[in-house]
């Protein structure tokens, strides 16, 4: 009996020191918190086209994002929605009404349950690009529900009507 007690005793001192308790704990929460909060997993913007447009009803004035060498819209922003295509789909975002507001009577930040974008447009003075249309260099980002970034971009913003 005394030998069973000893041996785990001389093999727990073999391998050093006790283990402060302060330390395990901070390596439980860090597991935890690994597990608890996965890493982002990020997400590819597709093209929003003139048959999604069409197909969801998306017509009306506001702002339309393309990445840098890119034509191609992947975000809108109107005044009382904001649109993504994600896997094939257009996911429909409600915006910020009460942060930043952009050109016709869009916003800055659109939010929905899965995932919320944030538009910035950088300078004062855009450039005419066409007859009811200015375009803004500007960015794109896209965040998760937990407020991960899942996808970041610099481009073209582009408001009209």
């Amino acid at each position: 009996m005394l030998a069973a007690i000893a041996v785990p005793a001389l093999l727990t001192a073999a391998c050093g020191e006790e283990r402060d308790p302060a330390q395990e704990a901070a390596d439980v929460a860090e597991i935890r918190a690994k597990h608890d909060n996965p890493p982002a997993v990020p997400v590819d913007p597709q093209r929003i086209s003139y048959t999604d447009i069409e197909k969801n009803d998306l017509f009306g004035a506001g702002c339309g994002f393309a990445p840098q060498n890119s034509l191609s819209v992947i975000a809108l922003a109107q005044p009382d929605r904001g649109f993504l295509k994600l896997d094939g789909e257009i996911v429909t975002l409600s915006p910020d009404k009460g942060g930043a507001s952009l050109p016709l009577d869009s916003w800055q930040n659109y939010s929905g349950s899965d995932y919320a974008f944030e538009l910035k447009q950088s300078g004062e003075t855009g450039e005419q690009s066409g007859l009811e249309s200015t375009s803004w260099p500007g960015s794109l980002r896209i965040s998760n529900n937990k407020g991960k970034t899942v996808y970041e971009a610099e481009g073209t913003l582009q408001c009209g009507a």
